[in-house]
């Protein structure tokens, strides 16, 4: 799947975050954000880009959530609601994580969504996490 392209399944983003990569490296596994709370796949999602920080909130109970630790980076001042080129600020969304050859610890990681509206795949923002605990990857 290309930039741009449409998905119309969570497994249609699953693949896409796999052929997007993250920071270079390839994606070893793709963890799809579920609100702990209420189970909903729904989300808006603040961005901090230039922190590399993303804030989710499940549109069924409103519960937000940093994904993969990034609260640290985050700053609400600089952060602003994320949308698709549809008007929708909804979205389902998969982090997609590089392992090293070891699979012990996160080399990469990478923030994919589909918008719920029309489908569009995109991919927002990926880091390098020297040394990442796979922990991270239950922070999805």
């Amino acid at each position: 799947m290309a930039i741009g392209e449409t998905g119309e399944t969570i497994q249609d983003l699953i693949g896409y975050a796999r052929e997007q990569g993250a920071a270079g490296y390839d994606v070893d596994e793709v963890r799809v954000c579920e609100c702990r709370d209420c189970g909903g796949r729904v989300f808006g999602m603040w961005g901090d880009l230039t922190r590399q920080a993303i804030q989710r909130s499940c549109r069924g109970c409103g519960r937000t959530h940093f994904i993969a630790g990034s609260g640290d980076h985050f700053e609400e001042d600089s952060a602003a609601l994320m949308g698709c080129d549809c008007g929708s600020d909804d979205f389902n969304l998969a982090v997609g994580f590089a392992l090293d050859d070891s699979r012990d610890t996160i080399r990469a990681l990478a923030v994919t969504s589909r918008c719920v509206a029309c489908g569009r795949l995109g991919y927002w923002d990926d880091r390098l996490v020297p040394g990442g605990d796979t922990t991270l990857m239950d922070l999805a």
